[in-house]
């Protein structure tokens, strides 16, 4: 399933500390609450990426862990989008060091992107820093509780505008309602991940 050109690339994919080890010590530091676990990350992306055709975005895909990890775990494509630079330039340091050809980390705002181009959505709680501090990255980019409700706005209202089968993917969602036109099917790692279709 992997497209990874590394010869021992699987091997930082056994364990989360074998793979934040790629990474300057401050972000691997930040690994266990704001990056997707790896096992978390490969059920998600088998769900979201059931084909070669599949593009999937993640939205705030931090220093692109859920990306890479995806493109090995899973077929298709992973864009992950992102607005601090330093995580963007950490990342596609590590996807070009793993060969993760189908991986494309962008630094910008989720807001500017058609998500009419993805078929699969991943998202993590990333708009959640905007309303606790306390659970902020850094300091590098604006964050308000004005924010949040922009984001989430815009998020819930494009969420409905998707192709019927657009798979979506939540973890950790402190969002209360996704659209009512995406129906569950199956919640894991103690209803924390929760994969979703839309339907109509």
């Amino acid at each position: 399933m992997s497209q990874f050109t590394t010869g021992d690339a699987g091997d930082v994919f056994s364990s989360d500390a074998a793979f934040d080890a790629l990474y300057p010590v401050y972000i691997g530091a930040l690994s266990a609450i704001h990056w997707t676990p790896l096992e978390v990350a490969a059920k998600a992306a088998v769900f979201l990426a059931p084909d070669d055709n599949a593009r999937v975005l993640d939205i705030g895909s931090g220093v692109g862990k859920f990306c890479i990890a995806g493109a090995h775990f899973a077929p298709g494509h992973f864009t992950g989008i992102e607005q601090r630079t330093n995580f963007v330039k950490a990342g596609n340091k590590v996807a070009r060091q793993l060969g993760a050809q189908r991986v494309t980390l962008l630094h910008g705002n989720f807001m500017d992107l058609d998500l009419g181009a993805y078929t699969g959505i991943y998202f993590y709680n990333s708009f959640h820093e905007n309303i606790v501090h306390d659970d902020a990255l850094d300091e590098k980019i604006e964050l308000s509780s004005e924010l949040y409700e922009r984001y989430t706005g815009h998020l819930l209202h494009e969420l409905k505008q998707m192709p019927v089968g657009t798979r979506l993917a939540t973890y950790w969602l402190s969002i209360t309602e996704i659209p009512a036109c995406y129906k569950e099917q199956g919640s894991y790692f103690g209803d924390l991940l929760k994969l979703w279709i839309k339907e109509y």
